[in-house]
């Protein structure tokens, strides 16, 4: 027979602590006997602290924050024991509290606690080993997952134990059905987050995979580049509005560096290094890879680099453009590309697919020698742009072959 556990939440004042802003606040919570006390980070009038209903007397600003600080942590002890009763056999007092205080390890923590604690890992990893990118992509998947829940199970959060594969499924449809995304889209998401559970697993937080079963492989899209033809129609155009102007040389720039949207921003006058020779080059670290990415510089990418930045009056750390949020710029890309009679989804990073294809791939520059100045990790990410040559090769053939059996 199951023990009837007891559980109580109570607030108190330290009186011989006191100062000239008060006596300190301490919770308490007491599971089966057992008692244990942490500081809240708050100090109250001692004659304004009411111990029969657990808050201070008034109703100044001050004293309306603080009732509503009490409030949220006991809500908050609260559900901690409501949420181990569902996950825990025997709960002790240290179990409430580490929960309350963010320190809780176990099945009992809840998906989302764990995907903030990743994030704060995350962040403090910014500019080593972890991109602003790829914390700011995680932290949309962590939202997504929070938005799943309240509109799914409506709940703020589910212990990780609970967490189960069709959890996993229904996120998957929440995100292509609610949030409009495609299958690529959905799954980078659900990948973010199955390094929590990967996590949880090691730590036998919980028995079962929810991920078993399930498939987070890509389908297999073909970049958007533009062609010759079109980057010229771009550059040609007579543009009168500056904004435009600057986001149509940028997106030029790229198309003849390769360098993505973040690399543009971030790319430092000491980064641009001539040689002995008198050649330019870009000698950078991407911020996606950190791997190092060395590019010789056409004339024309130069000239935007001098148009937009004064070598002689500039320190080696200042940046090379001044360059407008990645949001801004994809809006302008589109008024640029309606402009210039280009249909596709013009997007800043389709400059770099058009660096990989129409400058340089279908120029003859060997795939080895892109793949060195794209960054990229792996020869298998730039094949994938030889693939899309191979496949526009072999319908050009098709024409070809066409033409030739109408004339035979």
């Amino acid at each position: 027979m199951t023990t009837q556990q007891t559980f109580s939440v109570l607030f108190i004042i330290r009186g011989n602590r006191a100062n000239k802003y008060g006596a300190p606040l301490i919770l308490r919570i007491t599971v089966n006997g057992k008692q244990r006390e942490t500081s809240i980070h708050r100090r109250v009038p001692i004659d304004r602290w009411n111990k029969s209903t657990q808050r201070a007397r008034g109703s100044s600003p001050e004293l309306n924050e603080l009732n509503l600080y009490i409030d949220n942590i006991k809500a908050k002890a609260v559900q901690a024991y409501s949420d181990l009763k569902n996950t825990e056999e025997f709960i002790t007092v240290d179990m409430v509290m580490n929960r309350v205080l963010g320190k809780a390890e176990g099945g009992h923590q809840g998906v989302i606690e764990l995907y903030d604690k990743y994030l704060e890992e995350l962040e403090g990893l910014i500019g080593k080993s972890c991109s602003y990118t790829l914390f700011r992509k995680n932290r949309t998947g962590r939202r997504h997952l929070a938005d799943f829940l309240k509109a799914k199970h409506s709940c703020s959060d589910i212990p990780i134990a609970k967490f189960t594969n069709d959890h996993v499924n229904g996120f998957y449809v929440y995100l292509k059905a609610e949030k409009g995304h495609c299958h690529n889209t959905a799954v980078r998401a659900l990948g973010f987050f199955k390094k929590i559970t990967i996590r949880a697993i090691r730590s036998g937080w919980i028995k079962i995979d929810p991920f078993l079963g399930f498939s987070l492989g890509k389908h297999k899209t073909d970049p958007i580049y533009l062609d010759q033809d079109e980057v010229n129609r771009i550059i040609d155009l007579k543009l009168s509005i500056k904004r435009l102007e600057q986001v149509r040389d940028l997106f030029i720039f790229s198309c003849y560096t390769g360098l993505a949207y973040a690399d543009v921003k971030d790319l430092k006058v000491d980064e641009i290094v001539k040689t002995k020779e008198d050649f330019y080059w870009i000698k950078t670290k991407r911020k996606k890879t950190r791997v190092k990415s060395h590019i010789p510089l056409l004339p024309l990418p130069f000239s935007i680099i001098r148009k937009y930045c004064d070598f002689a009056s500039v320190e080696g750390e200042d940046k090379v453009f001044d360059v407008s949020s990645n949001q801004k710029v994809n809006a302008y890309l589109k008024e640029i590309a309606d402009l210039a009679g280009i249909s596709k989804n013009v997007t800043f990073h389709v400059a770099r697919h058009t660096f990989a294809t129409t400058v340089t791939l279908e120029n003859g520059i060997p795939l080895e020698t892109v793949s060195k100045m794209l960054g990229h990790s792996s020869l298998i990410t730039t094949q994938h742009y030889a693939r899309v040559l191979d496949s526009k090769i072999s319908k050009d053939m098709e024409v070809l072959r066409a033409s030739h059996l109408r004339i035979a």
